[in-house]
């Protein structure tokens, strides 16, 4: 499978379990209240979050993604809101859990510190973050690709007004969802956005 063929993927994992990070992410939220599946693909996360009684807003740029996200609105009870759109477009507001599995490295890098600083700033105090980074020596790190690839330390400098609950690093071979081999270089990333002290409230 490669990159480009969404298609084959969402069909891969439209019936797939929630990330374990996903759901880690979940029982640390500070409440059951507005989370952002950021990348949201076949709603595989979104339905978890749902489930969990959040009300859910799943962005997905992709036509295909979003037809089947809107499959989703038929469940009893739905809290969902269903957006197309590129990551570097959407519109944030405040959220108690923003997800991005997977989804983030896919911008090009002269775009990922801005959408990035825009997703830690929509996070209410307390707000959880889970998603990954990409790392240097990851197999799709080719000149050819426009997506972003960091090392450990420029990882660790856009997390730095977070507070990092959990930083993974996985470089090993692996396989991607139709079972072809892949080498991963992967930050699996848990973070909080700091509650405030008293000396930002100016006593």
């Amino acid at each position: 499978m490669t990159i480009p063929d969404w298609g084959r993927f969402y069909g891969f994992t439209k019936d797939s379990p929630p990330w374990h990070l996903l759901v880690r992410a979940a029982a640390l939220a500070p409440r059951r209240g507005s989370a952002l599946d950021f990348g949201a693909g076949a709603g595989r996360d979104t339905r978890y979050l749902l489930e969990q009684g959040f009300q859910v807003t799943a962005v997905d740029a992709d036509p295909r993604a979003v037809a089947l996200l809107a499959e989703l609105s038929t469940l009893p009870q739905t809290r969902l809101r269903v957006v197309q759109s590129s990551f570097e477009d959407f519109a944030f507001t405040t959220y108690d859990l923003i997800s991005a599995q997977f989804a983030l490295p896919f911008l090009p890098r002269d775009r990922f510190a801005g959408v990035f600083a825009r997703l830690k700033a929509a996070l209410v105090p307390g707000g959880i973050f889970a998603g990954q980074f990409f790392g240097v020596h990851d197999q799709w790190n080719t000149p050819d690709r426009s997506m972003t690839f960091l090392t450990r330390p420029e990882a660790a400098v856009l997390l730095s007004d977070l507070e990092t609950i959990e930083l993974t690093e996985e470089d090993a071979d692996g396989h991607v969802a139709d079972g072809s081999p892949k080498h991963w270089h992967v930050f699996h990333i848990l973070a909080r956005r700091r509650l405030p002290t008293d000396a930002d409230r100016g006593s």
